[in-house]
């Protein structure tokens, strides 16, 4: 499959900032202010996903690793998966006010379905499993 690399480093670094400003707002302003149970619960673990993806993305085609990119769905959803039963499961066994909640393993995974998503749409050689117009 054929990807332009830099369209997809261009999507990690801007999905990225985005990320990282919806935390920010969510951190001290949206919790506060809206009182949700999902922005307070889980909002952040979905853009969690989306960064952790992005990444590794960035990471991957700086090293000139294209073999390591997450484009396709079912590698993004397994790798996040599998960050997230680490996070979920093994990190309380070591950091003690760490908390396991297997919706957050979820919620992981959908922030990399949302990236996902993003490159669906920004792309213009579409991964596999994107509908081509």
């Amino acid at each position: 499959m054929k990807f332009t690399t830099s369209s997809l480093f261009r999507l990690s670094i801007w999905s990225g900032f985005g990320v990282s400003l919806l935390y920010l707002l969510n951190k001290f302003f949206m919790r506060d202010l809206l009182n949700w149970s999902f922005g307070n619960n889980y909002l952040n673990d979905v853009l969690a996903g989306i960064l952790i993806v992005g990444i590794v993305n960035a990471l991957s085609i700086i090293g000139n690793q294209s073999r390591l990119l997450l484009i396709r769905l079912p590698r993004i959803l397994f790798f996040l998966f599998f960050c997230g039963m680490f996070w979920e499961y093994i990190t309380p066994l070591y950091i003690f006010y760490s908390i396991s909640d297997p919706y957050d393993v979820a919620a992981y995974m959908f922030g990399g379905f949302c990236y996902w998503i993003l490159i669906c749409i920004t792309s213009t050689n579409k991964p596999s499993g994107c509908i081509k117009h």
